[in-house]
């Protein structure tokens, strides 16, 4: 199909028909739409389609986030100001306690920058800051505290690590939804397909139930004429008449499914109810030159359920090691240096510094906990066995499924070769059943076993063309490779509006 020609048809679907409608009331526009119209839609405008976008926009600014945690984090905090009118208790030189009263304002800004240790699980703080103090009453003093630097460190020594473990997972979690979205877009592709089918075959029962109505009431006037003359028995005469009623009935039950599987495909493309689409039979797929090997090889590279496998088993492992650090000491360090000074001038607290040193090791050790921990431990390394068990019996699944779908792609092209044999034949079988049957040479028998195997046959076929392209777009799905052009299916950012 000629690519301009191709758009401007598609811009005729998407755009021109709603706004006719739009205009046009009640009145109905009918469109002749292509397989492959029906898939570039599909994959632009259905629910699905934007269901996938959001999904990979959520996965993209999960991301995003754990990318940024892993910068430093800058922030002001401030109190602007606080006034505190109240009694607190306060020990004299001898020792006894008596209450006195606080009367004071104060002000303070701190500028405050953490940076994350991935490696060790610490945390690093810089921070400056400056306080006033303004003693309210009588003596009405105010003082500056001021800190212009102070370096922190705060370091687990044996605890878990979780950004270890961010920094396995998250980039393998990121792929995957990548991988995913290639692979759902690929599942909107089949879901295409399987409407378009569905409403196709459809249409041919339709039309099928139409011809096949026609050749009964013809058939029955023929008879007619044949039982004046005494040459076809009253039996024969009452099981044409049947099969005209018969026949009348299939077609309101077809015109009936025909409505529904339309409604269904429209729906699924997000098209206006008002349109009429009159499905064009496709082609069959051709999978005769594909590369068996190649399979294989796409099915395990790009698949992402082998990335999922790896997401979960380092999940897994994750937890174990959680809930083994969580039965060692709880041993932290904690060092902070710098310098400080104060004045009741503001710069010259910035002159006398002093220096400012804080240090202290904390730890708590589990005496007692009735074997919580070590059962927490043994329930995360049932869990990891689990999915590893649950991983092995998931890729055999996957194995089996690709051999399953390599051995129907290879016997699809001679299956259909043989049921667009058996359709001409059985359609030509009609044909000279039909006149046969006015020559009086076969009975009413006859016509109708021939009758019933024309329509088997071009469904069967009509079927047969339907598999033809599900196993290609099942393909596709599976490896995440084009077969037609050669190359990876790959998610492209210009197709979806991450930021």
């Amino acid at each position: 199909m000629n690519s301009d020609n191709y758009i401007l048809r598609l811009f005729c679907i998407l755009v021109l028909f709603p706004a006719c409608i739009g205009l046009s009331g009640q009145e109905r526009d009918t469109v002749r739409l292509g397989l492959a119209e029906a898939l570039e839609i599909g994959r632009q405008q259905s629910l699905d389609s934007k269901e996938n976008s959001n999904n990979l926009r959520i996965a993209y600014w999960q991301y995003r986030n754990y990318k940024a945690g892993l910068y430093p984090n800058i922030s002001l905090e401030g109190t602007l100001p606080s006034l505190n009118r109240s009694l607190s208790s306060y020990q004299q030189s001898d020792g006894v306690y008596k209450f006195i009263r606080n009367n004071y304002i104060t002000e303070d800004l701190a500028i405050n920058v953490t940076q994350a240790i991935p490696f060790t699980g610490g945390t690093l703080r810089l921070q400056s800051s400056i306080q006033r103090m303004d003693q309210l009453g009588q003596s009405n003093v105010g003082s500056f505290l001021s800190v212009p630097f102070a370096l922190s460190w705060e370091q687990p020594l044996l605890a878990y690590n979780p950004y270890k473990w961010d920094r396995k997972i998250e980039p393998v979690r990121y792929e995957k939804s990548r991988l995913q979205y290639v692979a759902d877009m690929e599942n909107v592709n089949i879901t295409t397909v399987t409407c378009y089918f569905d409403f196709l075959m459809s249409a041919s029962r339709k039309e099928i139930a139409v011809q096949n109505l026609e050749t009964a009431r013809k058939l029955h006037s023929i008879a007619l004429e044949k039982a004046d003359m005494g040459i076809l028995s009253k039996d024969e005469l009452m099981h044409l008449n049947v099969s005209m009623l018969n026949a009348e009935a299939a077609l309101i039950d077809a015109e009936h499914d025909y409505s529904e599987k339309m409604h269904s495909l429209r729906n699924y493309l997000g098209l206006d109810d008002s349109v009429e689409i009159v499905p064009q039979l496709p082609p069959a797929k051709n999978l005769e030159n594909i590369n068996i090997g190649l399979v294989w090889d796409k099915a395990f590279a790009n698949n992402p359920l082998y990335k999922d496998f790896k997401v979960r088993l380092l999940e897994a492992e994750e937890n174990m090691v959680k809930a083994k650090r969580e039965r060692l000491p709880d041993i932290s360090l904690n060092v902070a240096i710098g310098s400080t000074g104060s004045d009741q001038k503001f710069f010259r607290s910035y002159a006398d510094l002093q220096n400012l040193q804080v240090a202290n090791i904390g730890l708590s050790i589990p005496i007692l906990d009735w074997g919580k921990r070590k059962g927490n431990y043994e329930l995360a390394r049932s869990q990891y066995a689990l999915v590893e068990d649950r991983v092995a019996r998931e890729e055999n699944d996957f194995r089996e499924s690709v051999r399953t779908l390599i051995t129907d792609i290879s016997d699809q092209p001679r299956l259909l070769e043989l049921y667009h044999s058996a359709d001409s034949i059985a359609q030509e079988r009609y044909r000279i059943a039909l006149e046969q049957f006015t020559l009086g040479d076969i009975g009413v028998i006859d016509i109708n076993y021939a009758e019933q195997e024309k329509d088997a046959a071009r469904q069967n076929y009509i079927s047969q063309l339907y598999i033809s392209w599900l196993l290609y777009y099942n393909l596709r799905y599976v490896t995440l490779y084009d077969f037609d052009n050669g190359c990876d299916l790959v998610f492209d950012e210009e197709t979806v509006k991450l930021r």
